[in-house]
């Protein structure tokens, strides 16, 4: 049966890693975009560049599945390999990469949260 939940991923990266060729690195976006089976690709949006300091972002929006279909329950792996793109942090627990996983409204608009990737 299944319920609605709106699960979704946004990341806003720091211009000074692209064109390095020492960690850390601009992740391989379009490639992990490429990788996905061809209805989620629409589904990652970006690079976009913000209009002062370099930045790009880029959003992961939901599926539109209900919680645990297949549909679903791939779009939360696809989800998740894509945070693990962004994964480095300095020592001090900084990073390049700054994002929220979110899920919102739905049929249960009590259960949403954000979390920091």
């Amino acid at each position: 049966m299944g319920y609605i939940a709106h699960h979704a991923v946004i990341v806003t990266v720091s211009g000074y890693v692209l064109n390095r060729d020492q960690s850390p690195q601009m992740p391989d976006v379009e490639g992990f975009r490429e990788s996905l089976p061809e209805q989620f690709r629409k589904l990652i949006i970006g690079p976009v560049e913000s209009i002062t300091n370099g930045y790009l972002h880029f959003i992961f929006l939901p599926d539109g599945s209900k919680e645990g279909w297949e549909t679903s329950d791939l779009g939360d792996t696809y989800r998740e390999q894509f945070i693990k793109l962004f994964d480095f942090k300095y020592n001090d627990g900084s990073s390049p990469f700054d994002g929220v996983e979110i899920r919102y409204g739905g049929d249960e608009p009590d259960a949403a949260y954000i979390a920091r990737i």
